[in-house]
């Protein structure tokens, strides 16, 4: 049984502050693990049983085309992923309340699966 991940690639192009960047990652990766719990439901038991439903990494990207890049190469090659767009909230000079899209998720799925996605981005620091 291999491990499964869930990495969230969120944009550098744009201000966030740490708190700002935590919660657009956990909207985004609970949006992708919804879509895997709806074809997995069994896998519920198991996720609360171990207490995470496995390893969770936070990337950065350089640009908005990259993440929009790496969602459609995803999308097409047929893994759970999400895009978050954040909207009606103010914060520093990006946010003015306009839909913003902040980051996607990819996961969960093996490592090995996705390395080709996400090899390019740094860990979000």
């Amino acid at each position: 049984e291999e491990k499964l991940y869930t990495y969230v690639i969120l944009r550098g192009d744009i201000d966030m502050s740490s708190g700002k960047a935590a919660a657009m990652a956990a909207h985004s990766s609970r949006l992708s693990l919804l879509k895997f719990i709806k074809d997995y439901p069994l896998m519920v038991d198991e996720f609360l049983e171990k207490g995470a439903c496995g390893s969770l990494v936070v990337l950065k990207a350089k640009k908005e085309s990259d993440v929009i890049k790496t969602l459609e190469k995803a999308n097409e090659e047929g893994f759970y992923c999400s895009e978050f767009i954040d909207s009606g909230h103010i914060h520093g000079d990006d946010f003015d309340g306009s839909p913003v899209l902040t980051g996607i998720a990819i996961g969960p799925h093996t490592k090995d699966s996705m390395k080709h996605l996400t090899k390019k981005f740094q860990v979000w620091k």
